[in-house]
């Protein structure tokens, strides 16, 4: 019998990671040799496993782009899966440019994850068909891959957003849209997952490069 493939998880919810060892674990050809909630975390373990591969969560602390980028860097053999709740085109190309072999939304088939990961192993990607329908629709197109990040956001989201952008408190956001801080908070935790950043400040910023708000008084 060959060696199992070896695997490290790196998500940033435990429930997320369990359930994905617990079916892995299943099959005697796959074997998880480290698990992780951070992009940092991840980086070590790869480093220090040289695992066949690591499959990442897009959206976790630290950015699954940024993981995807240093454990290519530290562990060249190891393949990068990415696990995403957003059909991004952006996002998706970013993430293949940073090194991604293959990217899938989360609700994946148990089995097709499990496919996805021994093919990984031999270096043949796979892209979940609603990915690659978005994006050979953006090429059908002609429209830049950039373009699309917005338009993953709602319409709050994006009123959220533009708030964001003018340095507006949760509080004081709260007040001009007539709603609660908490959701609020809410709004504001979907559009840096979104946007796949890690703070308001690298919210801002997007919102001024894509023409949502100008710096300086308004």
């Amino acid at each position: 019998m060959s060696n199992p493939i070896r695997i490290v998880i790196a998500d940033d919810h435990d429930l997320v990671r369990q359930g994905i060892r617990g079916f892995l674990e299943t099959h005697a050809d796959l074997a998880i040799v480290g698990e992780a909630g951070d992009a940092a975390t991840a980086v070590s373990l790869c480093s220090a496993h040289t695992p066949d591969v690591a499959l990442v969560d897009l959206v976790m602390p630290g950015g699954g782009i940024e993981a995807t980028r240093a454990i290519r860097a530290a562990s060249p053999k190891t393949q990068v899966v990415l696990l995403t709740s957003f059909e991004d085109v952006q996002q998706i190309v970013a993430a293949v440019q940073a090194g991604a072999l293959s990217c899938l939304l989360k609700d994946v088939d148990a089995d097709a994850l499990a496919d996805t990961l021994r093919k990984a192993a031999l270096g043949e990607a796979v892209l979940h068909p609603r990915i690659a329908a978005r994006l050979m629709d953006a090429m059908r197109r002609g429209v830049e891959p950039g373009s699309d990040t917005l338009q993953s956001l709602s319409q709050r989201e994006r009123e959220t957003l533009a708030l964001v952008a003018e340095g507006l408190s949760n509080q004081m956001i709260a007040e001009r849209l007539g709603i609660g801080e908490k959701t609020v908070k809410t709004h504001v935790s979907n559009v840096l997952g979104k946007l796949n950043v890690s703070d308001r400040t690298q919210a801002a910023v997007f919102a001024w490069r894509s023409g949502m708000k100008q710096r300086g008084p308004q």
